[in-house]
């Protein structure tokens, strides 16, 4: 009986110890979440969230690294155990560990930190801000004066409120919400919603005068309107932006919030589009602690109404807080942290280890390889409509040959899949990017432009579909061009001669002007002209008799002639070509040049001849926005002067006139591609010396040539897309 009532006794105690631990696990404390915000002098404060009452926890730092570690006793970890960014301030991160019944909490900074802790109700503060070193306002050093950060009065935050709300445009065009707070120390929460930025003031009271909402469009800056209203418990600030072209930013100074809203530069845009390209599925946020994957992708399915399958080996927690993101990129996010992968096969994604799918993978494809190996070969004929044939086999069988062949090539020639090599044509053909299969093979036939094709049934249609896409008709350019050459010539040429001639006795006169004598019996003796200076080509001349003494005649001859020319030549070779083919017209005429070989018995001459061609050379390539870039090269020769050669062989030159150049041209536009102007001016002046200095006299001993020529060269291209209803219909 006694060591029954013994039995039952220590009974009831293990059963009340029981019962006490379970009542202690139940009431036990558990850290739930962390926030931060950023408060006037460049400080920050971390928010720690308890479930129940919080007490001071105990703190000590570490310089070198700089750490600040709160140890939590008697609380469970809520976090999880994976570092979580700030990125803010002085704090770079923060990780959560629970050991031995209690949690600790380390936040790694970019530097040492003064920093201040308080409990308030279920919230636990950390204030921090730079500093030379690390003291804890809670435990200070003897003697020590250095500042600390004034510790927060419990029941301070529901004594906030606005005090007003404002906006301002900057002076390169960013937009301004200023928004003045009654404390310097109030915890502003900024995030997404909605496609609007909304602020959260906890704690906060609207007066009636600031529950209003402000259109400020016409400032012209990214913010369309600012809507101000009090909720339960705080104060909501909604800005509304215009369009997502824009970048927003905050920063506080003692009692005034800024919210700075620029619009993007061109670049930043593309940065920005390359970014998000890949996403854009429904924007969603998500807030777990240690929640289990499987759930957060029954979650996604729910709100995107897909069929997910997710492996039973798809295990494990994961803690996450995305706002205002695409559903698909925070499908990626769970997947990539938990080692994930996902394949979309018809309308199911099916998820699993990323080791788990590639294996599966493989199996797949070694199972198609094996039942390709076996299927049975079938050939059809797929006719070739616009392109050759021949090139067509190429592209399929991604063949690159080098070849010296014996023997003629045969009309129809056949390609298999697999490299081959030849004596008797010593080629190697490379076919290692074949669209076919290794027992696959193509032969053309170049009368009908036909491919016969034997292969599975599966690649056949494969080819037919890449021929398809290729085989169609290439669009065609008609290149215009225009070379115009003009001419402007004048020449005037002024000039003097002077002569004597001598008279015989019995002749009374002289009327010959001409240097001589002239006898009794009329015939002429000349003599040397005293002044030879005539116009290189006179059109005109004036003679007459100045002095007269004896028997000698002192004659003046003046000479003068004028040429005046004007000329244009214009050039207007076309091309209709194919988009990416060359082509070529010329016109010229060929030019017989002697040349004279020494070494035999009178030399040798030999007759080459020279090409003085107008030719126009061009390969276009037709733009997406159809713009035409027209690779061009054209000459325009002509027959120059008759030189003499060292051996005494006389050819004529050839004038050139050569442009190469590539342009991208609207479609129909002209433009000028090039041009030459060139402007002679000469004055050339023959004369004896001294005497010509003679004032009034001086010009009958010189003679004056004056040159002014003047030569223009344009090239004027315009290049014209036909459309298939004008070819259709010409």
């Amino acid at each position: 009986m006694l060591v029954r009532k013994l039995f039952l006794n220590i009974a009831g105690l293990i059963g009340l110890a029981l019962l006490s631990l379970s009542a202690a696990h139940a009431d036990a404390l558990r850290l739930e979440a962390v926030d931060f915000a950023t408060l006037s002098g460049d400080q920050l404060r971390l928010d720690f969230t308890l479930s129940g009452a919080a007490a001071k926890p105990a703190v000590f730092h570490t310089d070198n690294p700089a750490r600040i570690a709160l140890d939590f006793a008697n609380v469970a970890n809520g976090l999880g155990g994976k570092p979580l960014p700030i990125d803010t301030g002085v704090a770079r991160s923060l990780i959560a560990v629970e050991t031995q019944g209690r949690t600790r909490v380390v936040v790694n900074l970019l530097s040492q930190a003064r920093y201040d802790v308080a409990a308030d109700g279920n919230h636990v503060f950390l204030t921090m801000r730079s500093g030379s070193a690390a003291k804890s306002a809670a435990t200070p050093s003897p003697g020590s004066k250095t500042p600390v950060l004034p510790r927060i009065a419990a029941g301070s935050l529901p004594s906030q409120s606005l005090r007003n709300v404002d906006f301002v445009r900057g002076d390169k065009g960013e937009g301004r919400v200023l928004i003045a707070l009654s404390d310097a120390n109030t915890v502003a929460d900024m995030r997404r919603e909605g496609g609007k930025i909304v602020v959260y003031i906890p704690g906060a009271g609207v007066p009636p005068e600031l529950e209003k909402k402000l259109d400020v469009t016409d400032f012209a800056t990214p913010v369309r309107s600012i809507e101000t209203q009090g909720e339960t418990g705080r104060a909501k600030i909604a800005v509304t932006p215009i369009g997502e072209d824009y970048d927003y930013s905050s920063y506080q100074t003692d009692n005034l919030l800024t919210i700075e809203f620029r619009a993007l530069a061109k670049a930043e845009l593309e940065e920005r589009k390359k970014k998000e390209a890949a996403y854009s599925g429904e924007r969603l946020s998500l807030n777990f602690q240690d929640i289990p994957v499987r759930q957060v992708l029954q979650i996604l399915a729910d709100f995107t109404n897909q069929n997910m399958v997710a492996s039973d080996t798809v295990q494990g927690n994961v803690t996450l807080r995305l706002n205002d993101v695409p559903w698909d990129q925070a499908l990626d996010i769970v997947l990539k942290t938990k080692g994930l992968a996902k394949r979309q096969e018809g309308n199911v994604v099916r998820i699993g280890p990323s080791e788990e799918i590639q294996k599966q993978e493989q199996q797949d494809l070694a199972a198609n390889r094996r039942v390709e190996e076996l299927e049975p070969l079938k050939t059809e004929l797929i006719a070739v409509k616009y392109a050759k044939a021949e090139d067509m086999k190429t592209v399929l069988t991604g063949a690159s040959s080098t070849s010296a062949p014996t023997a003629a090539a045969s009309t129809n020639q056949s390609t298999a899949a697999t490299p081959v090599n030849t004596s008797e044509s010593e080629s190697v053909v490379d076919v290692s990017q074949s669209v076919l299969s290794a027992r696959g093979s193509v032969t053309v036939d170049a009368r009908t432009n036909t491919l016969v094709v034997k292969d599975t049934t599966a690649n056949i249609e494969r080819v037919r579909q890449l021929i398809n896409q290729l085989d169609v008709s290439v669009r065609q350019v008609l290149i215009e061009s225009r070379i115009v050459i003009a001419d402007d010539r004048f020449t005037r040429n002024l000039g003097a001669k002077l002569t004597a001639n001598r008279v015989g006795a019995s002749s009374s006169t002289a009327s010959n002007t001409t240097p001589g004598t002239v006898s009794k019996d009329g015939s002429l003796t000349f003599m040397n002209s005293l002044v030879d200076l005539a116009a290189a080509t006179p059109q005109g001349r004036l003679g007459a008799t100045i002095l007269r003494a004896g028997g000698t005649l002192l004659d003046l001859e003046l000479s003068a002639g004028q040429l005046e020319g004007k000329s244009e030549l214009l050039s207007n070779p076309r091309l209709l070509t194919s988009d990416g083919t060359k082509a070529v017209i010329k016109q010229g005429t060929q030019i017989p040049v002697q040349s004279q070989q020494s070494g035999t018995a009178g030399g040798t001459t030999t007759v080459t001849y020279k090409d003085a061609l107008l030719m126009l050379e061009v390969t276009p390539h037709i733009a997406p926005d159809d713009n035409v870039i027209v690779d061009l090269h054209m000459t325009k020769d002509s027959v120059g002067q008759v030189l003499t050669s060292a051996n005494g062989n006389q050819n004529p030159s050839i004038d050139k006139k050569e442009l190469q150049t590539s342009i991208q041209i609207n479609d129909g536009d002209t433009v000028v591609l090039g041009g030459v102007y060139e402007d002679e001016q000469r004055n050339d002046i023959d004369k004896i010396p001294f005497l010509s200095e003679i004032p009034g006299l001086g010009h009958l001993f010189s003679r004056s040539t004056a040159v002014h020529n003047k030569r223009e060269l344009l090239v004027f291209v315009t290049p014209k897309i036909v459309r298939q209803e004008i070819a259709r219909n010409p």
